[in-house]
């Protein structure tokens, strides 16, 4: 069944139409922080106005939010939710600015958090550096989340090490291990720059099917980066010739063609008329890797349709219309470059169901012209399709309610799993359901300096019962329900 499907902007109504826009920095994190049930989200500022931090909005749970008074942070270029402790609830991680260090807020309970940065070790003091995007994933198998943080602009010093890769010790504090895990080719030389960091958005996916991380870099300058993991606390650069994307930006990961292996959607620039004024940035456009599930990748960008997006940046995988196949959507914008980019509009590929992709941004009403940067595909209002939050530079965000996707049956499933990966970052979960198994992976991973929460939506098109829900955990045993009912928020508790 294919619902009509049509995106209304609710901003207002909805309570994100943030009267000091003009501060934010087009980055939000979403997660449920008060464990109430409903996603609430976090946007970080450009500028600090008098008196207002950067807003956190509470999900009231009716459709609409509220901005709560003291939330924590500074200055960031994105933010991250993650139970960083394993105690139940979602820490907070704001990159740094300018060579400020990143900041953790670690979640006290009652709406509070504390500020830990001093206790999380992060000493970062690199000259003009911003910190980009994070993800969180549990790369050892130990049972804490670690961080990978991206850095964007640093230029290396004889001697120095641009810490990407940060261990959890399991006390709140970090450790940065990124020449012990062998994680070398991250800095380049380009455009004759000193050597430096180019990267843009982490993620950690296990893209080889061995139950163990490994890691995907979306990154600027013809510099995006695979790495597998060993197993053994280690990485292996695993980067070929098919990673051809010119300006990584932003990234998806997910399986759009129900293959069962993970699939990598990188965000980057398509100049219609080859401005002039870009000679040296590449622009043919973004880039859809499909993996064979051994940690290499075919280039299909062009077979699926997915090239032309304009200047690329917060990108994300949801099945808009729970037909069973996973769609595309990412933000544009540009406001300090070149004037052809200023008002491009968001990009949203529609599955065909057969691996090809059609644009239909502008006839579905999703036709956003603003600076989009990050951007959030969740279900907001509970309602069984996902909507699109767009978070603009130096404006307010756009919330874009999804009206029709749920003609259709939906799942979704959140894992409640064991302390300290409470919500289960790494987990697979399959759904089978008239002859197709879908399978999502849970993470807290990067869109672009934004996040998506941790949520495995599956549409279902007209079942009524999914044949089977199977659980691979991420210490790889497995919980398998039969006859599950549809249209229902399931949550199952790891044994």
């Amino acid at each position: 069944m294919n619902p009509a499907i049509a995106f209304t902007d609710v901003t207002n109504d909805a309570g994100l139409n943030y009267s000091d826009g003009a501060a934010l920095r087009g980055n939000v994190a979403a997660g449920d922080y008060d464990g109430d049930g409903w996603t609430d989200v976090y946007m970080v500022r450009r500028q600090m106005g008098p008196s207002r931090p950067n807003p956190l909005f509470h999900n009231r749970g009716d459709g609409t939010f509220e901005e709560v008074a003291n939330s924590p942070g500074m200055l960031g270029t994105g933010a991250t939710f993650a139970d960083i402790d394993g105690d139940g609830r979602l820490d907070l991680y704001i990159s740094g600015i300018s060579g400020s260090s990143p900041q953790l807020y670690r979640n006290v309970g009652g709406g509070s958090f504390m500020d830990v940065t001093a206790k999380a070790g992060f000493a970062i003091d690199y000259e003009a550096d911003e910190n980009r995007s994070a993800a969180f994933g549990d790369y050892d198998r130990d049972g804490y989340l670690d961080l990978f943080m991206t850095h964007w602009g640093s230029p290396i010093s004889p001697g120095r090490t641009i810490e990407n890769l940060w261990h959890n010790n399991g006390d709140m504090t970090f450790s940065g291990v990124t020449n012990h895990a062998s994680l070398q080719g991250l800095t380049s030389v380009v455009l004759g720059r000193p050597e430096s960091s180019w990267m843009y958005t982490p993620n950690f996916a296990d893209i080889n099917n061995d139950g163990w991380p490994d890691l995907l870099v979306a990154a600027d300058f013809a510099t995006s980066r695979v790495y597998l993991n060993n197993h053994d606390g280690t990485f292996t650069d695993a980067t070929n010739q098919v990673i051809s994307d010119e300006n990584g930006m932003g990234a998806a990961v997910g399986d759009y063609d129900n293959d069962g292996n993970l699939d990598w959607f990188v965000s980057s620039i398509w100049d219609p008329v080859d401005e002039p004024e870009l000679p040296y940035l590449g622009v043919t456009g973004n880039r859809l890797y499909r993996g064979h599930g051994d940690g290499t990748f075919d280039d299909v960008t062009d077979a699926a349709g997915v090239r032309e997006g304009w200047w690329g940046w917060g990108s994300c995988f949801a099945d808009f219309n729970n037909d069973g196949n996973l769609d595309i959507f990412h933000v544009n914008g540009q406001l300090h470059y070149v004037p052809l980019f200023v008002t491009d509009p968001s990009r949203l590929f529609i599955s065909n169901g057969d691996g090809t992709f059609t644009e239909r941004s502008h006839e579905l009403g999703m036709d956003d012209h603003g600076p989009g940067l990050g951007v959030v595909c969740f279900d907001y209002d509970g309602d069984g399709d996902i909507d699109i939050l767009v978070a603009n530079d130096s404006q307010s965000a756009r919330l874009y309610r999804n009206d029709g996707g749920n003609q259709n049956a939906f799942l979704d499933v959140k894992l409640s799993g064991r302390a300290p990966n409470t919500e289960a970052i790494g987990a697979r979960v399959y759904a089978t359901s008239g002859g197709q198994t879908q399978m999502r992976e849970l993470r807290a991973g990067s869109n672009f300096a934004s996040q998506d929460p941790v949520v495995a939506h599956f549409g279902l098109s007209d079942a009524t019962v999914v044949d089977s829900v199977r659980v691979v955990w991420p210490d790889q045993t497995s919980t398998t329900m039969t006859n599950v009912t549809a249209r229902q928020h399931l949550v199952i508790v790891q044994p």
